[in-house]
Order: structure tokens, then sequence, then C-alpha cells
């Protein structure tokens, strides 16, 4: 019992010595309360195998449609993470395509400036060619 209950008790118990109390057991509100609850709680749990006959079906469709729920979600999650693979899957082939196609360009550029280079070299080499052979014949002049 707690502080709370003895106390009760001992004003009952004191009101009741006057009163004309027959003595005997006396039992404080909180515990009425306990017992009453315990006595629901057995009739429950006795009770308990007549409900259950009735709420069982009832108990099982509502399980089975939670794990309909839950199998719905699945599947829609499965096909949203597979849509985003598909998503990025085709961004990094389009990124690397675009990559080959820029180091291609760059090679095309870097040949096209090598064919530059050789033209010119050759058309000086001919002009320093034509200098020199020109400054052979004004020597010899």
């Amino acid at each position: 019992m707690s502080d709370e209950e003895k106390q009760e008790d001992q004003q009952h118990r004191q009101e009741g010595e006057g009163a004309g109390h027959m003595g005997g057991l006396l039992i404080g509100t909180r515990s009425l309360w306990l017992i009453a609850g315990g006595a629901l709680g057995a009739l429950a749990a006795l009770s308990l195998e007549k409900i259950t006959g009735k709420v069982r079906p009832a108990a099982v469709g509502a399980v089975k449609e939670g794990y309909a729920f839950k199998e719905w979600v699945a599947g829609r999650y499965e096909k949203v993470k597979e849509d985003f693979e598909d998503i990025a899957a085709e961004a990094i082939y389009e990124y690397e395509r675009e990559q080959g196609a820029a180091a291609d360009d760059t090679q095309r550029e870097k040949a096209i400036l090598e064919r530059i280079e050789r033209i010119v070299e050759e058309r000086l080499s001919k002009i320093d060619a034509e200098k020199g052979s020109s400054e052979e014949k004004e020597e010899q002049s």
C-alpha cells in the first residue's frame, strides 16, 4: 500500500470507530479500482476465446490487406528505382559519348594543324631555296 492509501485507511478507521463501525477489513478506493480492473481482466481473458472466433476472420482480412499494400508499395518502389537507374545509365552513356566526340574533334583539329604546319614549312623552305638561288645569281653577276 502506498502512503496515501495508508493515510486514507487510517482516516476511515478513525471515522468508523466513532460511527459504530463494525471492525474488519477496510479497503481503500484505489484498492477497489485495482480489484475491479483485475476482475475485468480475468473476464476478458475468459471470454477472449469466444471473441477470438468472431474477431479472427476480420483480423486475418486486415493483415491480408496490409500485406497486399506492402507488396504494392514494394512493387512501385522497385519500378521507380529501376526508372532512376535507367535515367542514370542513359545520362552516363551520353556524357561518355560526348567526351569521345570531343576527343575525336581534338584529334581532327590536331591533324589539321599538323598538315598546315607541314605546308607552311614546305613553302618557307621553297621561299628560302628561291632566295638562296637568287642571291647566288646576283653574286655571279
